[in-house]
């Protein structure tokens, strides 16, 4: 970037709320997205179940 030192980088970046809550909220869609795969996984298809008998 140019500058004399990463402090001085840090300086200049800027962070914004609607930035940081457009980034949890995609994170939160991946993690949910990531959990529901993992339970369809685990989950037992139709017919796989042990009857009782």
């Amino acid at each position: 970037m140019g500058h004399s030192s990463t402090r001085a980088a840090l300086i200049y970046l800027h962070g914004s709320p609607e930035r940081d809550r457009e980034i949890a909220a995609e994170m939160d869609r991946k993690a949910r997205e990531a959990e529901e795969k993992k339970r369809r996984k685990d989950a037992p298809e139709d017919g796989d179940e042990p009857e009782d008998g």
